[in-house]
């Protein structure tokens, strides 16, 4: 019996203490706290949800953000320079770059870009951080009617790609 009280306790005490993560977020999450986390950090393995068969991610990728807006993007052979920038828009932060060159070598799936196409117009996505420091790539939430009528923000499974995990700094 004695056991199982510490037990329990001990999950109590676990469960109920805040997490001290090695990579926390930015306290608040404007777009310039956003981009100073992002720089801060520096490089980000990017990897897919999407899984193959020994359950390792389909895609990753480097992707490092300079302060200065610039980003490289590494994806198997090819290498990508971008231009980003953070925004917020209805409590989403979003993160939109500009793809500006290629190097027209294969991506991690093989494809291969073509440098004429380039540079393309500017995309986003959201950006939907942990404590842990890691990010979710998403579509931004759907909205849909509450139990009390009001307009939620649902965020689905489905609705997210990938993941940002920082790298250490080396």
């Amino acid at each position: 019996m004695r056991y199982r009280l510490t037990t329990w306790l001990a999950a109590g005490m676990l469960i109920g203490a805040p997490a001290a993560p090695v990579f926390a977020q930015p306290a608040d999450l404007t777009p310039e706290a956003m981009a100073r986390h992002l720089t801060a950090v520096g490089s980000w393995r990017f990897e897919t949800r999407e899984r193959d068969s020994k359950g390792k991610p389909f895609c990753t990728e480097t992707w490092r953000f300079n302060a200065d807006g610039t980003a490289t993007i590494e994806s198997g052979e090819e290498r990508v320079t971008k231009r980003w920038r953070t925004a917020e828009s209805d409590g989403d932060r979003w993160l939109y770059t500009t793809s500006l060159t290629t190097n027209g070598a294969p991506d991690c799936t093989g494809s291969k870009g073509d440098p004429t196409t380039y540079p393309r117009e500017e995309s986003g996505f959201v950006l939907m951080f942990f404590n842990s420091g890691i990010a979710l790539t998403c579509a931004p939430p759907a909205v849909m009617d509450g139990p009390d009528g009001k307009p939620v923000k649902f965020v689905s499974d489905e609705s997210c790609w990938g993941s940002l995990n920082p790298l250490p700094k080396g």
